[in-house]
């Protein structure tokens, strides 16, 4: 069934659903922010692979969640505003802080997992991964069993998060949750997005909300799960000079404290910083786009936790 919620005048949010509501209500979110085409299309790919697949519960899939910004082409929507830090939004705000009310009142609300499409967009790199909420559970079992079913060489537990992100208000109002990341550069890339889409069959497999569905190839020879942090990409290592940075390691590399992660150079080829790793751990995202300033993130390193599934 295809349907459609009124966000604010002239801006509607296009969502399918699938199933009768007889068991787990799932909602499947993509396009939050509009430089990240990963989600929108994944979220497109879920759909036409649920149009064919036994749903036991309720799947709800938005592709595109945010419609300004990815009519943009830009992170941000109107305004600049960044709507993964608006939720659960505002009926009477903004036009961002009224999809986010939207998207909260009428899809997450009602949800018993949600499942958020991201990727790195333009400006970063991220390894493929799904982060998850890790004192929640699903289908009676711990989120990390579930996160495990997917794969996601990169598994993200986190025991806290920001408020204003979707998956912050799923938390709030004890949920499960998870997200996907992965990619970035402003380039789309056909693994990631079958990664997202069978990332999704498998977390809604052990919801119990659609039947099993194969796919082709081996899962993961390995799944290093990370811990710390809360995935907040607006915080991290940060650069103290401006110029262009040149990266001396890739996400998803081990890294150790200290240890130096890329430099910074001035508009004469000098060097104006060097860029360290703030911790040990992975690199769980790093700036791809060259042109930084001072304030601006150069990565996010989250440790190594040591269960490798």
């Amino acid at each position: 069934m295809s349907g459609r919620l009124r966000a604010a005048p002239g801006l509607d949010l296009d969502f399918v659903r699938f199933g009768d509501g007889g068991g787990p209500a799932v909602t499947v979110l993509g396009g939050v922010h509009g430089d990240e085409m990963e989600g929108v299309l994944a979220a497109y790919r879920v759909a036409d692979l649920l149009a064919s697949t036994p749903v036991r519960g309720t799947v709800t899939v938005l592709p595109r969640a945010n419609p300004p910004a990815l009519a943009a082409g830009t992170r941000h929507g109107d305004g600049d505003a960044n709507l993964a830090r608006l939720f659960p939004g505002d009926p009477g705000g903004g036009l961002s802080e009224r999809i986010a009310h939207t998207i909260a009142t009428a899809l997450i609300d009602p949800c018993d997992l949600l499942i958020d499409l991201h990727s790195a967009g333009r400006r970063y790199r991220m390894p493929p991964m799904c982060g998850f909420g890790a004192g929640r559970t699903l289908g009676g079992r711990p989120l990390l069993d579930a996160a495990r079913a997917t794969p996601f060489p990169y598994l993200w537990a986190h025991a806290s998060v920001a408020p204003g992100r979707s998956v912050s208000h799923a938390d709030a109002l004890g949920k499960p949750w998870a997200y996907f990341e992965s990619g970035g550069g402003g380039a789309l890339r056909e693994a990631d997005i079958d990664l997202y889409a069978q990332g999704v069959l498998r977390l809604l497999e052990v919801a119990g909300a659609a039947e099993p569905v194969s796919f082709a190839g081996p899962p993961p020879a390995r799944q290093v799960v990370v811990t710390g942090g809360d995935g907040n990409t607006d915080t991290g290592v940060l650069f103290g000079s401006a110029g262009v940075f040149v990266s001396s390691v890739a996400a998803g590399d081990t890294v150790a404290a200290g240890q130096t992660i890329g430099a910074v150079y001035d508009d004469g080829g000098q060097c104006a910083e060097v860029v360290r790793a703030d911790a040990s751990g992975v690199v769980m995202m790093l700036r791809h786009d060259l042109r930084v300033t001072p304030g601006e993130v150069a990565a996010i390193i989250a440790g190594e936790d040591g269960r490798a599934a």
